[in-house]
């Protein structure tokens, strides 16, 4: 049905939360869902991030719809969710697209060849997505403060390491990184890196992180 469709340029775009995901089929079924819409290989887009980061702080997706896409092109991605966390910015990402005249597919939501309709069809579909997960985030909640009640609630396990907090010093002080840069490199999120640096490295934030000294150390906690 897609092939169809008058397009300049087919465009995807893939997202994995962690490193251990790209390590499994995760990223790789999606990039094969794409050739066989026959997305070209070197169109297929693809970021490391945390669901829980701001989308803007997915450099590589936004990089595509601003810098790539232009009218008449095609933006595929398998899941809502590799884009957008609710209805509000999966609108404002619509929005987005359909003035640079981008025409978004999502895979998990039925598609029709009349826009107006795939618009309905899409919003009223991350509507219902969105309230869903926040019924799912309602029973966990519900969980957690049960399991607290009956003591039996341990929280959640950290991700961060000794093996993590030595590679985020080595990338910050010798490796001279960012800290998305370096989000990138290890596959966490940003907020995770700069909570190692100021929490675990005593890095402060003056306009940007740097490192403290030990009297400051003492008189910023």
């Amino acid at each position: 049905m897609f092939e169809e469709i008058p397009m300049n340029c087919k465009y995807a775009y893939a997202r994995v939360s962690s490193k251990s995901q790209q390590d499994n089929s995760s990223l790789e079924s999606q990039k094969q869902e794409f050739l066989k819409l026959g997305v070209p290989e070197q169109n297929i887009r693809v970021e490391v991030g945390s669901a829980a980061e701001n989308i803007k702080d997915r450099p590589i997706f936004y990089s595509l719809i601003d810098n790539e896409l232009t009218q008449n092109d095609l933006l595929f991605v398998t899941k809502i969710d590799r884009c957008s966390r609710n209805t509000l910015e999966f609108l404002k990402l619509q929005e987005r697209l359909h003035k640079k005249g981008v025409t978004f597919i999502s895979l998990d939501l039925p598609y029709s060849n009349d826009m107006a309709v795939n618009k309905l069809i899409s919003t009223n579909l991350a509507a219902i997505a969105t309230f869903e997960n926040e019924r799912r985030k309602e029973r966990q909640r519900q969980g957690i403060q049960a399991a607290k009640k009956n003591g039996k609630y341990l929280g959640r396990k950290t991700v961060i390491t000794k093996k993590l907090i030595a590679q985020v010093q080595d990338l910050k002080e010798n490796k001279k990184l960012s800290i998305t840069e370096i989000a990138k490199v290890t596959g966490k999120g940003r907020n995770t890196i700069y909570k190692i640096l100021k929490e675990e490295l005593n890095y402060i934030p003056y306009n940007r992180l740097v490192k403290a000294t030990k009297g400051e150390t003492n008189e910023t906690k």
